[in-house]
């Protein structure tokens, strides 16, 4: 029954069936064709996928960065960075990177992140002269950050499909995430010069308190939510919510580019996607128990292993499988999917459950950048009023990038878990 249910899947994946569809239906064929199964199991475990409190900060992270759009946090952000990069050779593809780098901080979201910039930096690039394609390239790639550097969306999903705890991954993820910022500022430095991207004054002291000023609620947020979960002050779900109510007043009373009107609106949008999201999960959990159910993840496992007799060999096939399944699947459905089948290999090899989850977090946000899901690269390409082929072959150098950064915290997993290891202990 199992390869039943891989095939219709599959089927229903090349027929354009949506994701979340395609796993549901070929649960439910599998579900049926057993008959000694009651299939009320159905909506029980498609409800036990989504009924857990730490998942509550995914809706409560997606309506914070909303707020922050929709209230000029983000528009500040770019002023201060602007600023602070306007005298160097191509100083706005460095204001992009270290925008995103900053509101990864705030929203978790790597579409999020492409939205809300590259609406205001990709015309600004293009009108003062950068190529489209690069521009849409290191706007694409920097919004990978997002759901690397914490708080993390996909890595909420993970702590939660494994129990580790949330606040570790988000430690561990700080230092891979400063790492592929550091490779892309490289790549701007050197498209800039080769390419002569604008370059413009300094800006002097005066005009930099007055934008410092102006974008101080701004820095004050993504600072409340480090020290927070730094010191412990917040659960991530507390720290969700505590980045609602602080984007909503800064942006409703503060800087007043919010309106009350605005926000029957943006709750509207929040909840569709929050409902998409939700109901991916939950029809992935169901696959994923149905999966377990037939002893899957035990006869993968036992065959990585088998293949794989050390955590090398093994770390370096689960990479080819993450890049393999970030080309098709968003992170959330291929998260629930693949960690229940790999976790006990990772256990019964030794590896470090945070590690892995950071480095497979790691490589699926690369998939952000691949065709032919690419979501960021295709908004992106969108806004540049370019072909995904053109914006991808722009891209390569910075996936090149990143994959090295890949290989090095695969590898080196000290790096990875310095930080996690020095606040909490081992």
């Amino acid at each position: 029954m199992i390869w039943i249910m891989g095939l219709a899947f599959l089927v229903l994946c090349l027929v354009g069936m949506p994701i979340a569809l395609s796993l549901g239906i070929s649960s439910a064929i599998t579900l049926i064709g057993n008959g000694n199964i009651n299939l009320m199991i159905m909506p029980q475990r498609i409800l036990a996928g989504v009924d857990s409190f730490p998942m509550l900060a995914l809706p409560f992270f997606l309506l914070a960065a909303a707020f922050m759009s929709g209230g000029g946090i983000v528009q500040r952000i770019i002023n201060i960075f602007n600023a602070t990069f306007g005298h160097i050779r191509g100083s706005l593809a460095y204001t992009n990177v270290a925008a995103s780098l900053f509101f990864a901080g705030m929203s978790g979201s790597g579409i999020a992140d492409t939205s809300s910039i590259g609406a205001v930096l990709i015309p600004a690039m293009i009108d003062e002269g950068y190529d489209a394609d690069f521009t849409v390239a290191v706007t694409a790639a920097s919004s990978v950050l997002g759901p690397i550097v914490p708080p993390s969306i996909p890595l909420i999903i993970y702590g939660v499909t494994t129990g580790v705890s949330v606040i570790r991954l988000f430690l561990a993820s700080i230092i891979p995430g400063l790492l592929l910022a550091i490779t892309q500022f490289g790549l701007c430095y050197y498209y800039s010069h080769k390419r002569n991207y604008p370059v413009h004054g300094r800006v002097d002291v005066k005009d930099t308190l007055r934008i410092l000023k102006d974008g101080l609620w701004a820095i004050i947020m993504p600072l409340i939510l480090v020290l927070g979960i730094l010191f412990g002050v917040f659960t991530v779900t507390e720290l969700a919510c505590v980045s609602v109510v602080y984007a909503l007043i800064v942006g409703l009373f503060v800087y007043k580019s919010l309106k009350w009107d605005d926000i029957p609106r943006i709750l509207k949008e929040v909840a569709v996607d929050t409902a998409v999201v939700m109901f991916i999960i939950g029809c992935t959990t169901l696959f994923s128990w149905v999966l377990t159910m037939y002893r899957v993840p035990q006869t993968v496992s036992a065959a990585i292993t088998t293949f794989a007799p050390n955590k090398y060999i093994f770390l370096a096939l689960s990479n080819v499988l993450f890049v393999i399944a970030g080309m098709f699947l968003d992170s959330t459905p291929a998260t629930l999917m693949l960690v229940p089948i790999l976790l006990p290999a990772v256990k019964s090899l030794g590896i470090d459950v945070v590690h892995f989850g950071v480095v497979m977090v790691f490589n699926l946000m690369l998939g952000l950048l691949t065709p032919p899901v690419g979501i960021c690269l295709m908004l992106g390409a969108q806004m540049g009023k370019i072909s995904l082929n053109r914006a991808f072959k722009a891209a390569m150098p910075f996936l090149l990038a990143g994959f090295a950064v890949l290989i090095l915290i695969t590898y080196l997993p000290g790096i990875v878990m310095l930080i996690p290891n020095l606040i909490m202990g081992h």
